[in-house]
């Protein structure tokens, strides 16, 4: 039988937690670790939707990329986020584990799914933690590499959009400059550029890019890909609901893993 704790030990040893940032909360959020599960759902967000699911389902655990909790709460009322949340995964017998940053900063974390897209030759990553460096599982915040071929950053963004399922991207910079070296970091990955620059990257592909951090970017010569937030990272749900599905097999462990349907952008473009 298969329970929570099992679940959080196979995700530590695939994207272990010690790697989350310090302002991070990762791992169980909502329920027991002794809790029995037959059935997962994997997905991005916490969200009323997913959780919708998981009871259609019938699962007993949904883990997520985002934390339900990130800060402290002083209560929890049902009537209002997060505590909605919380009160009706706790009525359905539903656990709720977050793998945060400590799966961005993953060997087989969002960041490489997002190089195994573009088929990037990586030569490191954007920034890393000298605590972690040389581990097996460590790649590090964001990663930097080459292209298996030159290319213009119009063109790239094209074949990414396309690639992601014909997401809008945002593109700052010379559309026609012919590039090879890409920084990538998914999520919100402003806070890196600088890292990025330093680095000899010629674009950077994120999301959540802002006004200001744009014109930097531009006044710095450097082309930025916005793939957004979701489309970044929901990358990383398939293999990890796969990772989870075979440590499920290789212990002879009964648990069907699902991935979320439910869940999509929360911007939509309007044009």
């Amino acid at each position: 039988m298969v329970r929570i704790k099992d679940i959080l030990q196979w995700i530590d040893s695939w994207a272990p937690f010690r790697y989350a940032e310090l302002w991070d909360n990762c791992g169980l959020q909502v329920g027991n670790p002794q809790s029995a599960v037959t059935r997962a759902l994997v997905a991005l967000d916490p969200a009323s939707c997913v959780i919708e699911e998981a009871e259609q389902c019938g699962c007993q655990c949904v883990v997520t990329h985002h934390p339900l909790l990130l800060s402290p709460i002083k209560f929890v009322r049902t009537d209002s986020w997060p505590g909605s949340i919380i009160g009706r995964a706790l009525l359905s017998g539903i656990s709720i584990i977050a793998a945060h940053t400590n799966l961005d900063a993953a060997r087989l974390g969002t960041n490489a799914q997002l190089k195994e897209l573009l088929g990037l030759s990586v030569t490191g990553p954007l920034d890393a933690s000298a605590l972690f460096c040389g581990q097996e599982q460590y790649m590090g915040m964001g990663l930097v590499g080459l292209l298996p071929r030159e290319t213009g950053i119009e063109s790239l963004a094209a074949t990414l959009s396309g690639a992601l399922g014909g997401t809008a991207v945002r593109v700052t910079g010379d559309l026609r400059k012919k590039i090879s070296r890409v920084a990538v970091c998914t999520g919100s990955g402003a806070s890196l550029m600088e890292k990025a620059l330093a680095a000899g990257a010629e674009v950077f592909i994120t999301g959540d890019f802002k006004y200001h951090d744009a014109r930097f970017a531009e006044e710095n010569g450097l082309g930025v890909i916005d793939i957004g937030h979701f489309a970044s990272e929901k990358l990383v749900l398939e293999p990890f609901a796969d990772f989870l599905r075979s440590k499920a097999k290789s212990e002879a462990a009964e648990l069907e893993v699902f991935v979320s349907k439910s869940q999509a952008d929360p911007f939509k473009l309007v044009v």
